[in-house]
């Protein structure tokens, strides 16, 4: 007997055997009047597994494995998703490396392109999986853009929204301008940059007051809709409820009170922009 543990010789060997023998099977103990089923939240077809995978697939098998052997008809469902945009990242940086461009090639061959680089990468996925020795019923494996699936996904956001527990929308979205697509908030990285302090002067409407506002962006002036005070800054309180001319716009925006303005900071009149800021947007919304 070995002195040490060498995994080569006993994982792979059974990992084949119980695959050859179809042993994670949801269809085993179908007579049963227990059931046990875990969806596989499915990893990126663009990456690898990593440690965070192997963590959450062990208690998933443990959990699966146990209920199996309690008799249990079981169903661990595997499976990969999309990532689009990372996906669509992945494959116009292989197309970079060659000189040309997704424009170059047209839709449909782009589109043959992603599908070749998801079974390239979705491969990689499984056999770490099946490395792993994941007691997944491999019969079962499913993608995110499969047409069933697709078909399931549309039927119940379409039956969510009929039931009033999801809606749509205008919202301000992180936009891509290359890609030319939203972004979530996970896949925008945030920088810190030295920026400079602009003063602005706002003419009172039909008064011959100014409101002067410090801003890091004057660029945006033109997409302001409102100028906000603190409800508690007495230098500008009795401002509440009048307008400002926007200027080279030919408009007026009102000038409101928010306690999301720092008194301290510039000026304490803060441009109110919701076309360019998450915060501007709520308190436009708010207000």
């Amino acid at each position: 007997m070995e002195k040490t543990y060498n995994p080569k010789q006993i994982e792979s060997k059974y990992r084949s055997l119980w695959e050859y023998k179809n042993l994670f099977s949801s269809d085993l103990n179908s007579t049963s009047k227990n059931a046990y089923c875990i969806m596989l939240p499915p990893p990126n077809v663009t990456g690898s597994l990593h440690m965070g995978h192997a963590f959450q697939h062990t208690i998933m098998d443990v959990l699966t494995r146990y209920h199996r052997g309690k008799g249990y008809q079981t169903l661990w469902q595997p499976g990969t998703d999309h990532a689009g945009i990372a996906t669509q990242m992945v494959v116009e940086r292989q197309l970079s490396d060659q000189n040309i461009t997704r424009h170059d090639i047209g839709r449909d061959r782009f589109i043959d392109k992603i599908w070749d680089w998801k079974e390239q990468s979705g491969g990689t996925i499984t056999t770490q999986m099946r490395r792993l020795g994941a007691s997944v019923d491999w019969k079962r494996e499913r993608f995110t853009m499969d047409e069933e699936l697709s078909n399931a996904v549309h039927k119940v956001f379409i039956q969510l929204y009929n039931e009033g527990l999801i809606y749509r929308g205008k919202r301000l979205v992180n936009w891509d301008p290359i890609l030319h697509t939203a972004v979530s908030d996970l896949e925008v990285i945030n920088t810190e940059e030295q920026g400079s302090l602009w003063h602005m002067r706002y003419h009172i409407s039909d008064s011959n007051e100014v409101m002067i506002v410090a801003t890091t962006r004057p660029e945006t002036m033109l997409g302001d809709s409102a100028v906000a005070i603190h409800p508690d800054d007495k230098r500008y309180t009795h401002l509440i409820g009048k307008t400002i001319d926007l200027p080279l716009t030919n408009r007026k925006i009102p000038i409101i009170a928010d306690d999301y303005v720092d008194m301290e900071f510039g000026t304490g009149c803060v441009k109110i922009t919701p076309a360019h800021d998450f915060n501007d947007y709520e308190i436009e919304v708010g207000s």
